[in-house]
C-alpha cells in the first residue's frame, strides 16, 4: 500500500474541511457585522439551521460554519475507509468501522 497517496487523500479532505468550515464562519461574521439587528443568543439545532438562514439569521451561518468543523475528522474516517477498502486492507477498513461506529454512539448519546 503507498501511504503517501492516503496522506495526500487524508491531508486534501482535511485541508477543503478546514477552508470550507473557516469560509463560511467568515461570511458569518461578515454578515453579523454589516446586519443591524437584535439576534438572540440560542444554540439552533442541525436541523433548524436552514430554516434560520433563510430567514436571515447571520448565527445560523456561523452555526453552520462549526457545524462544517466538526464534520471534517469525521469526513478524514470515512475517505481513510474508501481508501482502504479500495486497496483491499480489510483489517484497516474494520478500524476505521469500529471508529466510525463510536462517533456514531456518540451522536446517539449526546443527542438524548
Amino acid at each position: 500500500m503507498d501511504r503517501s497517496r492516503l496522506n495526500m487523500y487524508v491531508r486534501f479532505v482535511l485541508v477543503a474541511g478546514m477552508a470550507l468550515s473557516v469560509s463560511v464562519m467568515a461570511m458569518g461574521l461578515v454578515w453579523y457585522a454589516i446586519s443591524p439587528g437584535d439576534y438572540p443568543d440560542v444554540i439552533l439545532s442541525p436541523a433548524e439551521i436552514p430554516g434560520e438562514i433563510s430567514r436571515g439569521n447571520p448565527i445560523a451561518v456561523l452555526d453552520l460554519g462549526i457545524l462544517f468543523l466538526i464534520a471534517t475528522p469525521l469526513a478524514r474516517v470515512i475517505a481513510g475507509l474508501a481508501f482502504y477498502l479500495l486497496d483491499r486492507e480489510m483489517r484497516m477498513a474494520g478500524v476505521s468501522v469500529i471508529i466510525l461506529a463510536v462517533i456514531g454512539i456518540a451522536v446517539v448519546l449526546g443527542a438524548s
